[in-house]
């Protein structure tokens, strides 16, 4: 018989009389999770109505990089696996614990996460079987796979037939339910947010009271936040940096992550003329990160496919302009060109270089500028409004 393994302390559990309205799943619960999974909590029409289940609390998707923080015990959201990663248990396992836990919580309205077809699989036929209102979230775009025209065809069917909702983070999203002919009166938006007050408030409490000096960083310099890998085009950043520096430019370049790619980029960096001005500051808790937003002058996302680059978010919660890779999903819905940053084709040799110079040239008042309509901007993509669309999901 499978047994699925207990958390430490008393985490909550829910019986049948306590059946909740919502429940969200996800596989693994990060920062920006949380941010989600609270806003439900304090929306006036889900208060007190709404569970969360996570699927596996060890090691994320990429082996031997941890970035997942502990969940608060007080939390309504039970871990089924609290040991186990991405690569383990199997999937069916997950799928046979994920009916269990539906079966006791029976809640009315079940958000999916797409990213585990197995387990979302499962959970979305507990819904269609118990007949309750299934919600697809959804980070699927156009341009992060390749198109088989019969393949996609056959998921739009899928897709249609499970699900009642689905729910997007922003255009590039939604776009892709529409060419899979889902209802678009039943398709919702900011599913893609973090704690923009967190971000912002801790970021401006570090300026006021500290100097970039106080923690060792450049006086100016770009920012690069995430995982150190292939799709991340952190090679192409680096290259893109030299060119820069080769032109004329003069701030630093700091990389705050971890992943596969790192050795080599470390030693890219050092065979370069300019290897002291990159920083590698290795993976930082997202409690660290308001220090490296607070004191860099712009934001840099060189993704060559994301399907939409949360820490773009976070950045500009901070009040940072941005330069981002029109291959994120983010790109299309929070940049402005010329009033938050600038975006760039990271198939064009030149085309990065060219936006690093263009910021760099710019001063400290326009600077300053791009940062706070970075901040209206993102003020529209907040967990509130993420809540605000799932507690209409659950009352249409």
């Amino acid at each position: 018989m499978l047994k699925t393994e207990p958390l430490k302390g008393a985490r909550w559990m829910c019986s049948r009389e306590e059946a909740p309205a919502v429940v969200v799943i996800w596989t693994d619960w990060y920062a920006s999770h949380l941010a989600r999974f609270t806003a439900l909590l304090t929306n006036p029409e889900l208060a007190g109505r709404v569970a969360g289940i996570e699927m596996v609390g060890g090691q994320g998707v990429h082996a031997n990089v941890s970035w997942r923080d502990d969940l608060p015990e007080e939390l309504p959201v039970e871990t089924l696996f609290t040991q186990s990663g991405w690569q383990q248990p199997k999937g069916w396992k997950i799928a046979q614990a994920l009916w269990k836990r539906l079966n006791l919580l029976n809640p009315a309205v079940v958000l999916v996460p797409g990213d585990h077809p197995v387990a979302g699989l499962a959970a979305a036929l507990w819904g269609k079987w118990k007949r309750r209102r299934t919600v697809l979230m959804t980070e699927s775009t156009e341009a992060d796979h390749a198109f088989f025209p019969i393949k996609e065809a056959c998921k739009a069917l899928l897709i249609r037939f499970l699900f009642d909702w689905a729910v997007g983070g922003g255009s590039s999203h939604l776009r892709y339910l529409e060419r899979a002919r889902f209802a678009a009166e039943r398709v919702a938006r900011f599913y893609d947010v973090v704690d923009n007050e967190f971000f912002n408030e801790r970021s401006q409490a570090i300026r006021r009271h500290s100097t970039a000096g106080n923690f060792d960083l450049p006086e100016r310099y770009f920012l690069y936040v995430g995982r150190l890998a292939e799709e991340k085009n952190v090679r192409g950043l680096i290259d893109a940096y030299l060119e820069y520096r080769l032109a004329g430019g003069r701030w630093s370049l700091v990389l705050v992550g971890d992943g596969p790619d790192r050795r080599v980029l470390e030693r890219m960096a050092g065979a370069c003329g300019y290897g002291l001005d990159i920083r590698f500051e290795g993976l930082r808790s997202t409690a660290e990160l308001p220090q490296y937003y607070a004191f860099a002058s712009c934001f840099v996302l060189p993704s060559t496919r994301d399907p939409w680059g949360l820490v773009a978010n976070e950045a500009m919660a901070a009040g940072l302009p941005i330069i981002v890779s029109r291959a994120c999903g983010c790109a299309e819905d929070l940049l402005m060109e010329g009033e938050n940053g600038c975006g760039f084709d990271p198939d064009i040799p030149g085309d990065l270089a060219g936006c690093l110079s263009a910021v760099s040239a710019l001063d400290a008042d326009s600077l300053l500028d791009m940062g706070c309509r970075s901040e209206q901007i993102i003020s529209q993509f907040s967990p509130a409004a993420w809540a605000a669309e799932v507690a209409r999901i659950a009352r249409a």
